[in-house]
Parts: structure tokens; C-alpha cells; sequence
């Protein structure tokens, strides 16, 4: 039987081992970011604006439809005629111009909807990440207490520790198992919510998180400058001065040229024709309309400054939270977790050497994982900052 084992059922079970970790996909935060900008309806709807939009451009050119007429100008008999109407060539270049002003804005609207979706994919890599590391820290912990708190409790029934040892044992390695599967869950949630942004529907694992890509921030303060939202409302600024424009050139005459045979049937058809000037009376309406356009060009460029002030503030408090973070991670790793190592290590070689008990040797060991919680912990705060920093810039 064992040897069946070991020809059939060991090879069998390596194979089903290497299909279940093939499943896996390692998902760089690149390929992430790529995948999410490419799946998300957001941003092909954006896109579809600004072609739903170029698409408007011949339209800025249409002309009136032409009136055409059937009369009997002497009662003896009908004659048809037809009239067109249109614009001066300088109102049709001016709406033509507003109609581009559209598309560029339409076209800031895609940046800013893809450096969206890059930020908010951004943070869920991040927090998969995160997760990733914190569960396989809590692995390595949980295997080792538990095999502490099995060995306290053949210890306690053998007389060679009490019973306070022995139960403690037990509490460190049920606590840790109780972080261990909290932090299962939560790695597995944060991956849902990975493949939510990017669509991808096999199992994903992030690229382990580099320790050594922990840079000092760089304060920027006009690094917000570039942030597609403010490039969005520059071109409102110029849709609305366009507007104007347009306004201002429907105070202008239209002309209107015809076709209508308005004597007797052998009349010159050279007296058919007819031509006529719309004269611009009613100067209150488009004097209205005009003012209308001119406060929404005042509106636009308050709506920027707004949005200027918002975004500098968001850049600093990231930056101020990137750099934070960054020092206390420095101290971390300069003096908390050495520390805690130390001592861990310390208790460990007095623990076997008998020079110390059980209960201060896990106690010890609790300060040390604490020590390494932390840290994942702020690393994870850093690179929340540095996302937001980049994303407020537009460089994400």
C-alpha cells in the first residue's frame, strides 16, 4: 500500500499542488494600473465623449433649412420658390472655435477620469499588498506559537511548568491565530477589490512590498499645477470666453437669398431671384445673453482659483504625510524593530538556558511582532501619501 502511494498518489498530488500556485497571477502595480484604465467603463465612456463631441464639429457650419414656398402670386397659377438663409462666415468660424474648445475639454476629462481610476487601483494594490505581508508575518508567528503553546502543555502534564505558563502559551498562540485569519479575510477582500478595478478574474497576488523604495518626500508646491482637474477648468475658462464670442456674433446681420417667381409665368427668370438682411432690432435679449456668457467667464475663473487652493492644501498635508511617515519608518528600522529583535532574541537564549520562564520569553516575543506590525503599518501609510501626492501632481 505504501509503495502505491509513492508511485501514484505522491506524484498526483505534486501536480494538483503546482496547478492550484499556477493560478496565481503576480500582478505588478504597473500591470495593475494598466489593466484598470483599460477595463473600467469610466474611462471608455470618457472616450466616447470626446468623440461624441468631435463628431459635433462639422455641425458648427449647418446652415438653416431652406423654406421652401408654393403661392400663386396673380391667381392665374402656382410657382414654387425657395429660401435660404445663413450667417456671416465669421459667426460660423467662432462657434466652429467654441465647438473645439469642447473637444480639448472633453479630452481633460479623459486624463482626469483614468488618473482617477489609477488612484483608487493605486490604493487597493496597496492594500493587498499590505495585506499580503501582515498575513505571511502572522504565519511565521502562528506556526511558532503554536508549536510553543503544544510543547508548554506536554510540559504542564509532565510537572516541568505551571499552569499560568501553560495557559499563556495557549492565549499568545490563539490570539495570534485569531490576527492570522482576520488578516486571511482581509487579504482576501482586498483582492476582490483589486480584481474589481481591473477586471481580471484569476487569483491575484501582489509583488512583495520593496522596504528599500522608501525615499525622502520632496515638497513640491507647484506640483499641483498639473493636476487634470485644474486643466479641466482652464478649458472651461476658454469654452466660456468662446462663448462669448459666439454670443456677440449673433448681434449680427443674416442673410437670406431666394428663388420666387413673383410676376407672370414668362416673366425673366433674373427677376425671380430675391435677397434680404435680418436687421438685429431686438438688442436686449442678446445684450442678456451676452452678460449671461461674460459672468460665466468670471465664474470659470473663480471655480479655478477655488480648486487651485483646495488642490495646494492636498499637496502639502500629503506631502507632509509622505515625509512623516517616511521618518518614522527610518526610526523603525534604525532603532524600534533592532530593539525588539534584540530582546526577542535575548529572551529566547535565557529561555533555553533556564535563566528565564516562559511567560516573559512569549511576552517578549508579543513586543517583537507588535514592533513588526507597526511598521508594515506605516509603510502602508507611506505609500498611501506618496500615491496621493503623485495622483494631486497628475503623474501617477
Amino acid at each position: 500500500m505504501s509503495s502505491f502511494l509513492l508511485k501514484y498518489l505522491l506524484p498526483l498530488a505534486l501536480v494538483a499542488s503546482i496547478t492550484g500556485a499556477a493560478t496565481a497571477q503576480v500582478l505588478t502595480l504597473q500591470q495593475a494600473l494598466d489593466a484598470a484604465v483599460q477595463y473600467h467603463p469610466a474611462a471608455q465612456s470618457a472616450a466616447l465623449q470626446v468623440q461624441q463631441q468631435r463628431q459635433l464639429l462639422p455641425a458648427t457650419a449647418a446652415l438653416p433649412d431652406p423654406l421652401v414656398t408654393v403661392e400663386s402670386p396673380t391667381g392665374n397659377f402656382y410657382t414654387a420658390g425657395v429660401t435660404q438663409s445663413f450667417a456671416l462666415p465669421g459667426v460660423y468660424r467662432r462657434q466652429k472655435a467654441l465647438q473645439q474648445a469642447h473637444i480639448a475639454r472633453s479630452e481633460s476629462e479623459v486624463v482626469m477620469t483614468r488618473q482617477e481610476i489609477r488612484y483608487q487601483t493605486a490604493l487597493a494594490y496597496n492594500d493587498l499588498q499590505y495585506r499580503f505581508a501582515l498575513a505571511d508575518q502572522l504565519r511565521r508567528q502562528d506556526s511558532l506559537l503554536q508549536d510553543i503553546a503544544a510543547a508548554a502543555g506536554r510540559m504542564f502534564r509532565e510537572g516541568q511548568t505551571d499552569a499560568v505558563a501553560s495557559q499563556f502559551a495557549r492565549l499568545q498562540a490563539a490570539s495570534v491565530r485569531a490576527q492570522l485569519r482576520a488578516a486571511e479575510r482581509d487579504a482576501a477582500t482586498a483582492e476582490e477589490q483589486l480584481r474589481t478595478w481591473t477586471g481580471i478574474t484569476d487569483k491575484i497576488e501582489p509583488e512583495p512590498v520593496n522596504r528599500r523604495a522608501v525615499q525622502p518626500a520632496v515638497a513640491d508646491s507647484t506640483g499641483w499645477q498639473n493636476n487634470p482637474v485644474l486643466q479641466i477648468l482652464r478649458q472651461e475658462s476658454v469654452v466660456a470666453e468662446r462663448q462669448v464670442a459666439v454670443e456677440k456674433s449673433r448681434r449680427l446681420p443674416q442673410l437670406t437669398l431666394g428663388y420666387l417667381n413673383q410676376g407672370e409665368r414668362n416673366s425673366p427668370v433674373a427677376n425671380r431671384f430675391n435677397a434680404g438682411v435680418s436687421v438685429p432690432l431686438w438688442r436686449k435679449q442678446n445684450n442678456a445673453n451676452i452678460k449671461a456668457a461674460q459672468t460665466g467667464v468670471e465664474i470659470a475663473r473663480q471655480n479655478l482659483a477655488a480648486q487651485s487652493l483646495i488642490l495646494d492644501a492636498a499637496m502639502r498635508q500629503a506631502t507632509g504625510d509622505a515625509e512623516k511617515a517616511r521618518r518614522a519608518l527610518e526610526e523603525y528600522e534604525q532603532n524600534v524593530l533592532p530593539a525588539a529583535r534584540a530582546v526577542s532574541d535575548a529572551s529566547k537564549r535565557l529561555y533555553e538556558g533556564g535563566l528565564t520562564d516562559l511567560v516573559n520569553y512569549l511576552r517578549n516575543r508579543k513586543d517583537a511582532l507588535d514592533a513588526e506590525l507597526g511598521y508594515w503599518e506605516l509603510l502602508q501609510t507611506y505609500q498611501e501619501a506618496v500615491f496621493k501626492s503623485k495622483y494631486l501632481s497628475g503623474t501617477l
